[in-house]
Parts: structure tokens; sequence; C-alpha cells
């Protein structure tokens, strides 16, 4: 019983995964975050900002910070700086195109 109870919630996880990213296959986004933290030990964090093509944009290391991003909250903080971080980075852009007329 216990074996048909873990087969089905593992069955419902994927299931749910894959229509997560089917839904969100459609919707690109130009950057995204990752938290790498150690789960034992929880003496640090570190958050990297990637962009649409994968290229390492920046990265934060926070010491005797443990960030878990099953929480909403830290979710939302991360993703506020990120918005940030693509704000500043499109007007860096735009600052530096030529300023020569045709």
């Amino acid at each position: 019983m216990k074996s048909k109870a873990t087969l089905l919630a593992a069955v419902l996880f994927v299931i749910v995964q894959v229509f997560v990213a089917v839904e969100s296959f459609g919707q690109e986004k130009s950057m995204y975050w990752v938290v790498e933290t150690n789960a034992v030990d929880k003496q640090y964090s570190i958050v990297r900002f990637y962009d649409k093509s994968n290229q390492l944009m920046h990265e934060v290391k926070l010491d005797h910070v443990y960030l878990d991003i099953r929480k909403p909250k830290y979710q939302r903080r991360l993703n506020q700086l990120l918005k940030k971080y693509e704000e500043r980075a499109a007007f860096i852009s735009k600052g530096s195109k030529s300023k020569r007329s045709i």
C-alpha cells in the first residue's frame, strides 16, 4: 500500500512538472536566477543571474545566509532583484549605442 502511494505521488509530481514546463515553454524570459546553498551546512548562499543565452551575468555570495527558495518571500525578492538588474542592463546597453546620426 505504501509503495503504491509513493508511486502515485511520483507520477503526479512528474505530470505537474511536465505541465509547468509546457506552460512556460512559450514564455521566453530574458534573464533568470539560480541559488546554490548547501542544505546540510547552511553557511552561505550563492545567487547567480544568467541571460537568455545561459551566460553568467552576475554572481553574489552571501556568507552566513541560507536562502530557502521554496518560500515565496525569497522568490519574490529574487524576482525583484532580477527585474532591477534587467532594467539596469537595458539602460546601460542603450547608453552604449553609437551616438552618430545617419
